[in-house]
């Protein structure tokens, strides 16, 4: 399984015209970017770049007074609106298909709200519809991926076959069975080995996907639970826990706000689900952790997949370390701020020295050993 990189998780937000993708998009990054009232009027992907709330990164850079804080990061693309038929080209489909390629993960904004004032594209109201639209045109474009490359593969039978192009021919046809019953690649069944193959394709169902509902204020509750209900149903059971009700139209009132006045808003506002929760979800669904470095220069937080590697770690933070890597001393950066410091925890004996091999856990503070020069 690849190594997301840190700095550099992105996030393609996906779905029908009107749906409030780009009003979303504004409250994310506050930035202006066009959110009119008909389709295609984000022609442009439009990328922003927030930063991603972590507590242990705010106490480590008061613990060292530190000059520099670097939080991990999440990038947003707002990617035009799909419609029917954009797998084969309809309104800009090839284009908007293409963006969707590039990202890390996949967020359908579905539209719940009624409005005379802004029109949907298919005159209705009904998320679980609009996600079986947008997602029908990914498998559409998967399908023809997976398809080119079978006939790719068996045209190499007129010279014999490799034993990793039989493994791959069955792979594809088992994934491209499945993607003609509307089943999304990453909710195809397979093992590691099988998953890491089928990532050659860059397929856009294989990709991780997250839910959100757009909600207005006043919207009936019967509703809205029958369209979470509705959503929930219509996406693979391990993707149930990543289906949020979001009113992004509030929250884009709110990053105009002081962020006193927007706890006191909140305070008003039972279980409230917001941006920061967008976050959590968005790096949960990613399966990510968080390391630090640092010292009062300069204090990073880092993200990384869950079960990676300290050496894959060193690459996150440089590719030269990587390549150099030796070994690396690892001390849960609570305990290391609790014991004093870094010299502290060494002389405490908290400190462990660890192998290429150990894997890294949430929250660990990081010190790589390397080959200099290298």
């Amino acid at each position: 399984m690849a190594v997301i990189r840190s700095h550099s998780l992105t996030i393609g937000i996906v779905g029908l015209p009107n749906s409030g993708k780009s009003t979303l998009f504004n409250a994310l990054t506050k930035s202006a970017v066009p959110a009119e009232n008909y389709p295609f009027c984000t022609i442009d992907k439009n990328v922003g770049v927030i930063k991603v709330s972590e507590p242990r990164l705010d106490a480590l850079a008061s613990f060292y007074n530190a000059r520099a804080v670097v939080p991990s990061a999440m990038t947003f693309v707002d990617i035009a609106g799909l419609v029917k038929g954009a797998s084969q080209g309809e309104g800009l489909g090839n284009q908007f298909l293409g963006h969707i390629r590039e990202a890390d993960a996949i967020m359908y904004m579905l539209r719940a709200f009624h409005s005379d004032s802004i029109t949907h594209v298919y005159e209705r109201v009904d998320p679980a519809d609009d996600l079986r639209i947008v997602r029908s045109e990914l498998i559409l474009k998967d399908i023809e991926t997976v398809s080119r490359k079978i006939d790719e593969l068996k045209g190499t039978s007129k010279s014999g076959m490799t034993d990793e192009s039989r493994e791959r021919l069955t792979l594809y046809q088992m994934v491209l069975d499945q993607l003609n019953a509307e089943v999304p690649a990453d909710a195809v069944s397979l093992n590691e080995d099988q998953r890491n193959l089928l990532g050659d394709l860059w397929l856009l169902t294989d990709k991780p996907a997250f839910y959100v509902l757009n909600i207005k204020g006043g919207v009936d509750e019967p509703d809205l639970e029958r369209w979470v209900d509705d959503v929930r149903t219509s996406v693979p059971e391990h993707e149930r826990a990543f289906v949020v009700p979001l009113d992004c139209k509030m929250e884009g009132e709110m990053s105009e706000l002081s962020q006193e006045e927007r706890n006191d808003l909140l305070s008003l506002v039972d279980q409230y689900r917001g941006i920061d929760d967008l976050v959590v979800i968005a790096v949960n669904r990613l399966n990510l952790m968080t390391f630090f470095t640092g010292n009062a220069d300069e204090v990073n937080a880092w993200t990384i997949r869950k079960g990676a590697t300290i050496k894959e770690a060193a690459g996150v933070i440089h590719t030269d370390l990587e390549n150099s890597f030796v070994a690396a001393e690892v001390v849960p950066v609570e305990d290391m701020m609790a014991a004093g410091g870094w010299v502290s925890s060494r002389d405490k004996g908290i400190v462990k020295t660890v192998s290429r091999d150990y894997l890294v856990k949430d929250g660990d503070y990081v010190h790589i050993l390397a080959h200099a020069g290298k």
